[in-house]
């Protein structure tokens, strides 16, 4: 498994090792129900082993790992009816951030250049699933920069980052063109369209949300 490279570096050392442990389950370089070996992580981390354990506890708290008496700890499953309540929620902040985000730049080109350098970020060809993954948190993540209310942002980020884990599910739905759909959002922001680019974002969270729910019912 390659070295989880970290964007930025926390102020403490646990902190950083629960940022590392983080990404690669959300991103799924550790995969759902994989055992962690905290000796093999600290050794490709550079880290000792005591902040791997005690970052097991913390995110086990979080619900990304399940530690079991006699058996250790492991990635926690892929909860489809989580993942879909995680959408549900989504679909009512994203577009909501989108459009505070719209009506706070307006007359500002920055933003949608933001907005769009981001996109182009999203369609390169990726030299790994994490740099996807990073790209696409980024797109999600430009698009409510200029979203005064701090609080709905964080809440945005923090949603975007549980349904990392299921993105895969939702991009490979037969039908979906998850990169048009992207596109077509940028598009609408470029041009001012805050009606369409909302409607746009909902219709693309609605998609991700069903694709999951079928998933699950298979």
């Amino acid at each position: 498994m390659a070295a989880v490279p970290a964007e930025t570096f926390p102020p403490t050392r646990a902190a950083w090792v629960d940022q590392q442990l983080r990404r690669a389950i959300l991103t799924g370089v550790l995969a759902p129900g994989e055992k962690l070996h905290g000796e093999r992580l600290a050794e490709q981390w550079g880290v000792s082993p005591t902040p791997l354990r005690e970052s097991f506890q913390r995110l086990a708290g979080e619900g990304l790992v399940v530690i079991e008496p006699q058996r250790g700890a492991r990635v926690a499953p892929i909860d489809a009816a989580a993942a879909v309540d995680v959408y549900e929620i989504r679909i009512l902040l994203d577009p909501a951030a989108l459009r505070s985000s719209m009506r706070a730049a307006a007359g500002d080109p920055s933003f949608a250049a933001e907005v769009a350098a981001a996109a182009d970020r999203l369609e390169r060809r990726h030299a790994s699933i994490l740099a996807f993954h990073d790209a696409h948190r980024q797109f999600h993540l430009a698009l409510v920069t200029r979203c005064p209310n701090a609080l709905l942002r964080r809440q945005v980020a923090h949603l975007l980052d549980q349904s990392q884990r299921y993105h895969v599910i939702a991009a490979r739905a037969a039908g979906r063109d998850v990169r048009g759909e992207h596109r077509a959002l940028a598009t609408a922001v470029a041009s001012g369209d805050a009606r369409s680019a909302v409607r746009l974002l909902t219709t693309h969270l609605v998609g991700s949300r069903d694709a999951i729910a079928a998933a699950q019912q298979r």
